[in-house]
């Protein structure tokens, strides 16, 4: 069983392991890329990892994504083609988006990139080809033309849902809220959050305050208990697995 406790990630952990992948290229192709990883937290029951990951070489990769990804880009640059649109978008450090199980897509990248992932690979996903493009959270944050409408949660607070696996486990989108203070919760689901805006502290029973800022992420393992405290305004990207 995993360690239920509160877990802030790093941007620039060195406690990373190095290894040497190899990433099919351009179809039939394969290249050899350094990458280094640490897995912050998994949970193998459910499929579950999450961490952070870097690679220093040329990767392009021309693949059916065989599981649901949140990406947060830490530093570094990368091109995405849509192969069923044809259409390459441009990401860097700052920006967050999924990739959906079984996206059809290539990864261009020159250069040193490093991302906070959350895998969700659980047994027996069914098939999510209704999803085919990936999902980029900036544009839907800054832009107040947005497709996806704003809801306003049970306690007050506000979020866009964008995007959801078919059987309801995997959610991702952006939370936002004014200043609040919470009482002690228990988490009824795994979440990883990362702060577009604003400040967080989070306690946890034994009274360890876990404090966030901008660019900075948690992990917070379903069942756990803690509290909550914003003074200011807040954005929050997150992924939430059931």
């Amino acid at each position: 069983m995993p360690n239920i406790k509160i877990v802030k990630l790093s941007q620039t952990s060195t406690d990373i392991d190095d290894m040497t992948d190899e990433l099919k290229v351009a179809k039939s192709n394969v290249s050899k890329a350094h990458k280094n990883t640490h897995c912050y937290y998994e949970d193998d029951s459910i499929g579950l990892y999450v961490g952070v990951s870097g690679a220093n070489s040329l990767i392009e990769c021309d693949t059916t994504h065989t599981f649901n990804e949140f990406i947060s880009i830490i530093e570094g640059v990368a091109e995405i083609k849509n192969n069923k649109t044809g259409l390459v978008e441009t990401v860097t450090a700052g920006e967050s988006f999924v990739i959906p199980k079984d996206c059809d897509y290539q990864w261009h990248q020159s250069g040193y990139l490093r991302k906070f992932h959350v895998i969700y690979k659980p047994q027996n996903e069914p098939e999510n080809s209704s999803h085919a493009s990936l999902v980029y959270f900036n544009k839907h944050n800054i832009n107040e033309n947005s497709s996806v409408p704003w809801q306003s949660t049970s306690d007050g607070h506000n979020k866009k849902v964008l995007y959801q696996n078919p059987s309801q486990t995997f959610t991702s989108g952006i939370w936002q809220s004014k200043g609040f203070n919470t009482g002690f919760i228990t988490f009824p689901y795994n979440e990883f959050m990362i702060i577009k805006q604003g400040n967080l502290t989070c306690t946890d029973t034994s009274g360890i305050e876990h404090k966030v800022s901008s660019g900075e992420a948690l992990f917070i393992p379903k069942g756990t208990r803690c509290s909550w405290l914003a003074t200011e305004d807040i954005t929050i990207y997150f992924a939430q697995i059931k």
